[in-house]
C-alpha cells in the first residue's frame, strides 16, 4: 500500500485503541469464552441446540457485528463530526489510500480478540473434531469482520449517528429478525458467513435445510459477502471524493 497508506494505518489504529473503547471490546470478546469455561468447570455437556445457539446467535448473530459496530462506525464519523479529517482530505492523498487502511485497522482490531476467544470457546464446547472446528469458527470471525466493518464504515461517511443505525441494525436485523423469518439470511451477514462455516465444518455449524434458519448456499454466500465488501468499500471511497471539507 505504501508509505503513505502505512502511517494512516498506524494511525487509525492509535486513534482506535482508546481505553474505554478497548475494555468494552475486550469484555465483550470475552463472553462466550467466558460462559465456555464456566460450563466446562460446571461440567455443563453441550447438546446440539445450545451449541448451535452459543455459536450462532450469540458470537456470529450478535458479537461479531455489536464489536464490529463500536469498532467501524467512529472510523470516520468521528473524524467528520470533530473535523480532524480535514487535513487528510485537503492532502494531495488517492481517496483508497485513506478508507482502505483505516477499513483494515477496524478489521485487525475486531477480528484478533474475537478469533482467539472463539478458537478458544469451540475447543471448549465442541466434542467431536474441535481443532479443526476450532479453526474454522476464527476463520469465520474474519470473514464476518471484514464485511461489518465495511459496511458500518461506509455508514460512518453518512452520518454521525451511525452506531444508532448499527444497534438497530444488530439486534433487530441480525440477532432477531432474520433468525425468524425464511429467506432473510440470503441478506444477513451472519447468515452468509455461517454458510461458508457450515462449509468448511458441518460441525460447528448444522444449520437446518428448510425453515427460518436455512442458510443460503455456498455459492452465494460467496458472491452477496463479497458484494457487501467490494461495494461499502467502493462506496466509502465515493464518499470521500465527494465530501465538503472546506
Amino acid at each position: 500500500m505504501g508509505t503513505i497508506a502505512e502511517t494512516i494505518f498506524i494511525l487509525a489504529l492509535r486513534q482506535s485503541i482508546s481505553i474505554r473503547r478497548v475494555a468494552v471490546l475486550l469484555l465483550l470478546a470475552a463472553i462466550p469464552l467466558v460462559i465456555a469455561i464456566v460450563s466446562e468447570i460446571l461440567n455443563i455437556e453441550w447438546d446440539g441446540d445450545s451449541t448451535q445457539g452459543f455459536i450462532q446467535r450469540l458470537i456470529f448473530n450478535t458479537g461479531l457485528p455489536l464489536i464490529a459496530l463500536i469498532v467501524a462506525a467512529p472510523v470516520f464519523a468521528d473524524e467528520i463530526e470533530d473535523r480532524t479529517l480535514t487535513n487528510l482530505m485537503l492532502s494531495p492523498i488517492a481517496r483508497w489510500q485513506i478508507s482502505i487502511p483505516k477499513m483494515l485497522a477496524a478489521v485487525f482490531i475486531v477480528a484478533i480478540p474475537l478469533a482467539i476467544t472463539t478458537f478458544a470457546s469451540v475447543l471448549l464446547v465442541i466434542q467431536d473434531d474441535a481443532y479443526s472446528a476450532a479453526i474454522v469458527g476464527a476463520f469465520g470471525i474474519l470473514i464476518g469482520s471484514i464485511a461489518f466493518v465495511s459496511l458500518f464504515a461506509f455508514v460512518g461517511t453518512l452520518t454521525t449517528r451511525a452506531v444508532v443505525f448499527g444497534i438497530v441494525y444488530v439486534f433487530g436485523f441480525e440477532a432477531l429478525i432474520s433468525s425468524a423469518i425464511p429467506g432473510l439470511k440470503y441478506v444477513s451477514i451472519s447468515g452468509n458467513t455461517l454458510s461458508i462455516m457450515q462449509e468448511l465444518n458441518s460441525t460447528l455449524i448444522d444449520a437446518p435445510i428448510s425453515g427460518s434458519n436455512q442458510l443460503p448456499p455456498i455459492e452465494y454466500a460467496i458472491i452477496a459477502l463479497l458484494t457487501v465488501i467490494i461495494l461499502s468499500n467502493i462506496a466509502t471511497i465515493w464518499r470521500l471524493k465527494r465530501m465538503d471539507v472546506h
